[in-house]
């Protein structure tokens, strides 16, 4: 029977999950490092070939891409200006496609977007694919995490030599931006410097740190320096030691697009 296949893009490897939810949950997971000179095309049909995951029937395929976003207010958002709204902001040459996802909870749309030539390859390959924004599901589950405790929250998830910091208001989205970081230091400069620019206290405000071990555990020491709650994010205790939270090298924006939908 198909199951429903998982990509996620980075410009580093290809992560591909196959999962089907309910009362036992089937996953399986598998990254492929992809050949930084050759093309997609050619980088899929290597993996294709290499990776036993990629040669099972597929039914639905999701993207997620790990790209730039820009927020827009939900009461702000006309379809028709997506293009325009993301060109201004993300100057660009050659041919790319727009799209959107909605987040109800955090009262925003997500814009982001993808090469012409890459959804080409994934459509020519796959069929028919759905894609999604890599900060959509790390957003939606930020913008109702802590709420019960904190109003003003802020947010890094660490993750391919860069850092996603976000900010909350109880539900509502303040800040989104990402950054080059190659160190604890720079993501610590850069969560701090937010704070700064919201009126928002480090000695108050917790701060939640989520990627990979290593790196969240190198970020929390560097910014307990300067901040009183610094809560680093573990998706095996966050997630109920559900069988995707429980397994390796999984991106947290997989483990929460795979677990919250």
């Amino acid at each position: 029977m198909p199951t429903t296949l998982y990509l996620r893009l980075s410009d580093t490897r290809l992560c591909i999950a196959r999962y089907e939810g309910g009362r036992e949950p089937r996953f399986d997971f598998s990254a492929y490092k992809m050949r930084p000179h050759a093309s997609l095309t050619v980088n899929l049909r290597e993996a294709i070939d290499a990776e036993p995951i990629l040669q099972s029937p597929t039914g639905t395929v999701q993207v997620l891409a790990t790209g730039a976003v820009t927020p827009v207010p939900l009461a702000d958002f006309q379809e028709e200006f997506c293009d325009t709204l993301y060109d201004f902001c993300f100057p660009h040459e050659g041919k790319r496609r727009v799209f959107y996802d909605v987040l109800p909870t955090a009262n925003v749309v997500l814009l982001f977007a993808l090469d012409e030539a890459t959804c080409h390859t994934l459509e020519e390959t796959f069929g028919s694919v759905h894609y999604v924004a890599g900060l959509t599901p790390v957003l939606r589950h930020f913008s109702t995490k802590g709420t019960a405790i904190y109003d003003k929250r802020l947010f890094a998830y660490c993750h391919e030599q860069q850092v996603d910091v976000a900010a909350f208001d109880h539900n509502r989205l303040l800040l989104v931006n990402t950054f080059d970081a190659h160190a604890p230091v720079d993501v610590a400069y850069y969560l701090l410097n937010a704070a700064r620019h919201l009126g928002v206290e480090p000695r108050r405000a917790p701060f939640y740190v989520a990627g990979s071990p290593h790196v969240r555990g190198e970020v929390a020491a560097e910014l307990r320096k300067y901040a009183a709650q610094v809560l680093p994010v573990v998706p095996s205790g966050e997630f109920n030691r559900h069988v995707v939270a429980r397994t390796d090298d999984v991106p947290y924006d997989l483990t929460t697009l795979l677990i919250e939908g």
